[in-house]
């Protein structure tokens, strides 16, 4: 399913593992980064916090779609109706 996605990826780091994160990795097309939990040995700079720390902004916006602009992920039957919905909740979001 991953195969054609490129670009830097944000993840919690209790989802992935380190095959995962091996596996995802393509050079200079494809990254994924986690940040580390409080027990994780790795330690994330400061870069790598700052980035993660903006999928709050995104969490919200996602929020917001839903709640008040009709974005639902676990109605729609097929490819296309999830894209309808998306394009919807977006212009309304767009437009409104």
């Amino acid at each position: 399913m991953n195969k054609d996605l490129l670009g830097i990826f944000v993840a919690d780091a209790c989802y992935i593992s380190k095959d995962l994160e091996k596996e995802f990795y393509i050079e200079n097309k494809r990254i994924l980064f986690a940040k580390p939990r409080a027990n994780m040995k790795r330690i994330a700079a400061e870069w790598q916090t700052a980035l993660y720390n903006t999928r709050m902004q995104i969490e919200l916006n996602f929020r917001s779609l839903k709640m008040f602009y009709g974005l639902e992920t676990s109605l729609p039957r097929s490819i296309d109706g999830y894209l309808a919905n998306y394009t919807h909740s977006l212009l309304a979001y767009v437009l409104g």
